[in-house]
């Protein structure tokens, strides 16, 4: 049975979680990698945004994670606050685990007096991301250019 848990409870998963979202999103950007180790200790570490879930297996082990940040979408800043980083271990995908993730991530938002919760697509996704949060409750909001100048679509969704 996996669980979802704030990463303040596994704080000593904050370089796994790095790893994964430099792999998955920013290997080709000029950010280094313990540059993400140092954001994740930080959301190991708050109260408030940005913060982190870790998807924990039987074995204790972490399978999967997302975040809720701020200023994710570089090109609009005017909207805040942001679920990313959504991302699962091949091996335990559609197994329901995004999803509690995600509710996760909707309950500390609302916890936190956000009315809105905003995402945008990702270019390395291999599902149809759109159809996908729409099945969640999300909406499209517009078209827009993501933080390294390609098509993506930002979502949200009412709290």
């Amino acid at each position: 049975m996996v669980e979802i848990h704030p990463l303040n409870d596994f704080p000593n998963y904050a370089p796994v979680l790095a790893y994964w979202s430099y792999n998955q999103w920013y290997s080709k950007r000029d950010i280094p990698f313990t540059a993400l180790v140092q954001s994740y200790i930080e959301r190991a570490r708050n109260t408030i945004v940005p913060l982190a879930w870790v998807a924990i297996n039987e074995k204790k082990l972490p399978v999967g994670m997302a975040s809720l940040k701020n200023n994710d979408l570089w090109s609009r800043t005017d909207l805040n606050p942001w679920l990313a980083s959504l991302y699962i271990v091949p091996e335990y995908r559609f197994q329901g685990i995004g999803n509690k993730i995600i509710k996760a991530v909707i309950t500390k938002t609302k916890e936190l007096g956000y009315k809105t919760l905003y995402l945008f697509e990702g270019q390395n996704d291999t599902i149809n991301l759109i159809q996908y949060y729409t099945q969640r409750g999300f909406s499209v909001l517009e078209e827009a250019i993501d933080n390294d100048g390609n098509p993506t679509t930002i979502m949200y969704i009412n709290l």
